[in-house]
């Protein structure tokens, strides 16, 4: 067996490897469309490469058709898998008629021996270059925004594949009746698949990261999220809360905090449902959301309970503030199940940094405790003072 043989053999079992990794992975409790086509793609690649070796022993028109038209085929199933990482598809009517012409083109060529070696070279290189360009591209510019570093080395190893299949097209060509050197196609073929195996190492690596990355940012979501309105929780909300500490001790300003809690909430629930109080919670945080300034911090803290803080603000600019979060909410109201309008309002207790406290538990237990002074006042009111 030859260098070369040994190398493109190398090259298979290497792609089956990676191709059954990523399946394996993809089939996990994270599902991933990414490494599932993209294992597809290696599994369907080292499908070709060893259909093309079995021309040694079968007929070479038929293996070199079939092997050619299924190296083609990865190429569109690897760049899916990138894609589905982006907001694009790869147009399935064209790509399909593409694929047709490709298959049709190297069947005359090898059963007709009408250029067959350079068909078998340029076509499938054709596809491979056009759907990877699109993939890189879109991969680069489009690639989640909790992967940016991962989606740019995917565009790079993209890149650096398409750089190689190019390059090898004039270093490969075929001079028709012109002598070939075996030597040097042996050196060639030996060069391009050792360039190759890191390619589909790398490529292989970049697209698992990109998964690690997202897997990473969900687990943040989850740990510091709200399920039910996405807002931050009451973890988030206390991490930003030392945040501010910080930032008003070095500026020497303060801030607000505001504990805020929906009227008569339990009456919600018992009288319309609990769907109906999921409902109820979600509008009222998208309607305190919506009347935040950008630099506020909104959360839900449990129950029926939510907290603000408001950073660079008084008592006067923070009670201002907290009425008119009071008024949103009084404003908005939620049809539920059987056409039934529901309103609701909102109490709530506001407590200043540092003149009543200089951590989150003193902070947050005065501005609680003015928060039930303004429900024994009455409900739908703001209380701000001692």
């Amino acid at each position: 067996m030859s260098r070369a043989q040994t190398l493109v053999l190398a090259l298979l079992v290497l792609h089956v490897m990676l191709g059954v990794l990523c399946l394996v992975i993809a089939k996990g409790e994270h599902k991933s469309p990414a490494l599932r086509w993209w294992g597809w793609g290696l599994v369907v690649y080292a499908a070709g490469l060893f259909v093309t070796i079995l021309g040694n022993w079968l007929p070479r028109h038929f293996t070199l058709t079939l092997g050619n038209s299924l190296i083609t085929l990865a190429a569109v199933l690897c760049a899916t898998g990138v894609l589905s990482h982006t907001r694009y598809d790869l147009p399935r009517l064209p790509v399909d008629a593409a694929m047709l012409a490709i298959v049709a083109l190297l069947a005359y060529a090898n059963f007709a021996d009408w250029h067959a070696a350079l068909v078998n070279l340029v076509a499938p290189t054709a596809m491979g270059v056009a759907v990877f360009v699109v993939a890189g591209w879109k991969i680069w510019r489009e690639g989640p925004q909790d992967a940016h570093a991962a989606s740019w080395f995917v565009a790079v190893c993209m890149s650096a594949a398409v750089a190689t299949w190019i390059l090898r097209l004039p270093i490969m060509g075929y001079e028709g009746g012109g002598r070939v050197d075996p030597q040097k196609v042996d050196f060639t073929i030996s060069l391009f698949s050792i360039i190759q195996m890191i390619n589909g190492v790398a490529a292989t690596l970049a697209l698992m990261w990109v998964d690690v990355r997202l897997m990473q940012a969900d687990l943040s979501r989850v740990a510091h999220t709200d399920f039910l309105t996405g807002l931050p929780n009451r973890r988030s909300v206390m991490l930003r809360f030392r945040e501010e500490i910080a930032r008003a001790e070095r500026a020497g300003g303060g801030f607000a905090l505001a504990v805020l809690d929906i009227d008569r909430f339990k009456q919600i629930n018992d009288r319309h449902g609990h769907n109906a109080g999921d409902a109820v919670l979600k509008q009222v945080a998208r309607a305190l959301d919506e009347t935040k300034r950008a630099h506020d911090v909104l959360g839900r803290i449990g129950g029926e309970e939510f907290v603000l803080i408001l950073p660079d603000q008084g008592r006067e600019g923070a009670l201002d503030a907290a009425e008119r979060f009071r008024t949103a909410v009084a404003r908005q109201a939620v049809v539920v199940a059987g056409g039934v309008t529901v309103r609701a309002t909102i109490s709530g207790g506001v407590a200043f940094y540092p003149g009543d406290g200089r951590d989150w538990d003193h902070v947050f237990a005065i501005a609680d405790r003015r928060l039930y002074e303004a429900k024994r006042g009455g409900r739908d009111r703001i209380e701000a003072h001692a």
